[in-house]
């Protein structure tokens, strides 16, 4: 659906947008995916193979201080046994993960593999960490609750809500690799948070559900996605945030949807201009 400009203002209006509001929104809701595949070496794995190889004899904890962190800031593992190191085939392409269980040792293997010796002041509330570079690619994922949400909240069991939360997290983080890739965005906005998020839910649960995104933005993402806009486009966009997410619980279960490949569906969701949810 193509929106002109006239429609894009009447429809932020309907949302609440004051007409100071509109330049601000405007550029926040234009869609920056353009499909444009990169040619992405894969000659970085050839690196990793032989890790993988050697945590088979030594365990991934000291394959990884041995080789990814550097000697000023060896890791002393919490749960050594717990770290592992995998190439996940995914639909995104081969990706590197290192993960734990143990989010202190996440929040350590985040800060002395990416941050070295800068500081990183939000590290307790994250749970994932994504690097995406010409010369490497990998993620490092823990099994905290996914967007700090409990799982009282979620009505469901606490170990079983860490270990969703890590597929939420994993296919999250590969989204955004894949849209890297083949659409040259991969940001903390609304409409690939959307995306990612749409992909994590599915993965976990076999369905999307809504009111688990509704619940991931009261959490405190909301707070990223819209750190720069004023208080009343804030506004706007939550509520457009809560339109998508309820349009697309019910377009997962169309018949359309289900005959899509799931790299089909990223890009279906790339190309709806987020405005479209509320047209």
């Amino acid at each position: 659906m193509d929106l002109s400009n006239d429609d894009r203002k009447s429809i932020l209006r309907k949302l609440g947008a004051k007409s100071s509001d509109l330049n601000e929104l405007l550029q926040y809701v234009s869609n920056t995916f353009s499909y444009n595949p990169n040619a992405v070496s894969d000659e970085y794995l050839l690196r990793w193979v032989p890790l993988l190889n050697e945590t088979k004899e030594k365990g991934a904890a000291v394959v990884i201080n041995e080789y990814l962190v550097d000697s000023d800031f060896q890791i002393n593992f919490k749960k050594p046994d717990a770290v592992n190191l995998e190439i996940f085939e995914s639909f995104a392409g081969s990706i590197p993960i290192i993960s734990t269980d143990s989010d202190d040792d996440f929040e350590s293997l985040v800060q002395n593999i990416v941050f070295k010796d800068k500081v990183y002041p939000h590290i307790k509330a994250q749970g994932a960490q994504f690097v995406h570079g010409k010369n490497n690619r990998f993620i490092i994922l823990s099994h905290k609750p996914y967007s700090n949400t409990t799982a009282e909240s979620m009505e469901m069991d606490g170990a079983f809500w860490r270990e969703k939360s890590f597929t939420i997290r994993k296919y999250h983080e590969c989204v955004h690799f894949y849209t890297m890739q083949y659409y040259g965005s991969a940001k903390n906005n609304l409409h690939d948070e959307l995306i990612a998020d749409f992909c994590g839910i599915w993965e976990a649960f076999s369905y999307y559900n809504a009111d688990y995104f509704r619940k991931f933005l009261a959490q405190g993402r909301l707070k990223i996605y819209i750190e720069n806009l004023s208080a009343n486009s804030a506004m706007v966009v939550e509520k457009l945030a809560l339109m998508a997410a309820a349009w697309i619980e019910e377009w997962s279960k169309s018949n359309e949807f289900l005959m899509l490949s799931k790299t089909q569906r990223i890009d279906f969701l790339c190309k709806k201009d987020l405005l479209a949810y509320a047209y």
